[in-house]
């Protein structure tokens, strides 16, 4: 490719025009394209200057690297790159129309590429792919969403070509802009990310590095939407998957420095797993179902039920799950058996389970506090604990009531339980809208019929009567 480059220091007006370049094309005045033209750059375009794209297609079209970068950010039309060696922007880019991907990648190389039009054929591929991967999610994709439902596809690839895509189905709401980045690791899932949330682990739940168990990549989604909820597909190469299977996507939660237990009803795929109903966004990772990162104890809650301990609990997936113990204490350091609940086996659906324990002896020593956990036992007899949890039997201070609402999603019929035997209370059920759906009244627990609500995400407002104690839940009708 020559060397030679085209300042353009006068105002330049295109109208139903097709021209090519196959040197550098410098932008240093006016450029503007009408309608109906048409621009073939072979070489790298600079724009320092003022560009207003009105054109039918300004096309990069090189046989080597081809870079656009300049002093001011390049907007474009409709954008194809075409180009086997590859496009990459040192500068923000904003597509106002089309984005083709013919051939070639479009290395993103730290800089934010706009994709202002809001419909899912805005961007299309032939072979063509995105490069994000920098650790600082600073190359990221942000496309114009708001409330168009549909199913889009940011077609991601890694910098050995792997097509690797986020398929975005957004189901309800306005989400705004989405905002999406990637990128791989070494084998031991480093580096975390830094920016815009940090990470500090991939510890399994009794804190022990689980990095050999998850597949080496991040992936951070964000939303500046006042709502929104999507189905979400995350994607890796065979070379970071590795033996992995039975994949399942959890998200990093900011608040507890932790990584939240994986959303009930995700389907995998050799390479990819889809994530239902996703409201939250943040860094995700995507784990094995031999990991325990991906929690196969998706929950465990005990509330007292009169003179009795209620526990609930349940898991997503199970391999050779002999069963569990209960094992019950008053000073966390003597832990007695209370019962066994034989587990399923082999399952990969969600397995709910319950016992209630006869705290008669507990009330007639005067206890204060119960304390539960369970210890999961396999077939070939290993065994892990759960964490532990807790009820008060002495209960008469408000502030330490606490509430239980499952199954959440929920298909037919949601349970409402305190933990404040005799309590009465109001439910009000509110769709994404604050539309009151439904009102109920509950001594203590009730079990409330929700097949005739659509599918869809719903607010549970739980009033205590007399008191100004209320409990907020979000949960899923599937």
């Amino acid at each position: 490719m020559k060397t030679t480059a085209f300042f353009i220091l006068f105002t330049c007006f295109f109208v139903n025009f097709q021209a090519s370049s196959q040197d550098q094309f410098t932008n240093s005045g006016n450029l503007k394209l009408h309608p109906g033209s048409s621009i073939s750059f072979y070489g790298n375009f600079a724009n320092n200057g003022s560009l207003a794209d009105n054109g039918q297609s300004l096309t990069f079209n090189g046989s080597s690297l081809q870079v656009i970068s300049g002093t001011s950010d390049a907007a474009f039309n409709n954008l194809a790159i075409n180009n086997t060696a590859g496009v990459r922007i040192n500068c923000t880019v904003s597509v106002n129309n089309m984005l083709v991907l013919t051939k070639g990648p479009l290395v993103l190389n730290s800089n934010m590429l706009y994709i202002i039009n809001n419909s899912a054929s805005a961007v299309s591929r032939t072979t063509g792919y995105i490069v994000s991967e920098q650790a600082d999610n600073s190359g990221r994709v942000k496309w114009n969403i708001g409330n168009i439902i549909d199913i889009y596809t940011i077609p991601f690839g890694n910098l050995s070509g792997n097509y690797i895509p986020v398929i975005f189905n957004h189901t309800a709401g306005n989400i705004g802009n989405v905002t999406a980045s990637t990128y791989s690791t070494a084998t031991n899932n480093t580096p975390y990310p830094l920016t815009p949330v940090a990470v500090t682990n991939v510890d399994d739940l009794s804190g022990n590095d689980n990095s050999a168990n998850i597949i080496d990549r991040f992936w951070q989604i964000d939303k500046d939407g006042i709502d929104g909820t999507a189905d979400i597909t995350f994607t890796a190469s065979e070379s970071e998957t590795g033996t992995l299977t039975d994949l399942l996507a959890q998200r990093w939660n900011s608040s507890t420095s932790e990584w939240d237990a994986p959303l009930p009803g995700q389907t995998s795929g050799d390479f990819s797993v889809t994530v239902p109903g996703v409201t939250t966004f943040s860094p995700w990772l995507v784990s094995g179902l031999n990991s325990t990162l991906a929690v196969e104890l998706f929950d465990f809650n005990v509330l007292r039920d009169g003179n009795y301990a209620a526990l609930n609990w349940s898991t997503l997936s199970e391999t050779d799950n002999y069963g569990f113990n209960i094992e019950k204490s008053t000073d966390l350091i003597s832990w007695n058996f209370c019962a066994f609940v034989s587990g399923s086996g082999n399952s990969q659906t969600q397995k709910m389970y319950t016992y209630n324990d006869d705290l008669a002896g507990n009330i007639s020593q005067h206890d204060e506090e119960v304390y539960y956990r369970l210890r999961q036992i396999d077939f070939d007899n290993a065994f892990s604990y759960s964490e532990i949890k807790s009820i008060t039997l002495n209960n008469n201070d408000m502030n330490d009531v606490i509430c239980f609402v499952y199954p959440n999603p929920a298909d037919s019929y949601i349970n409402i339980m305190t933990s404040k035997p005799g309590l009465a209370c109001n439910v009000k059920i509110y769709n994404q809208l604050g539309s009151l759906k439904g009102e109920y009244n509950m001594v203590n627990k009730t079990q409330l019929d929700v097949t005739g609500l659509s599918s869809g995400l719903y607010q549970i407002v739980i009033s205590a009567v007399g008191s100004d104690k209320k409990f907020n839940y979000s949960i899923i009708k599937m």
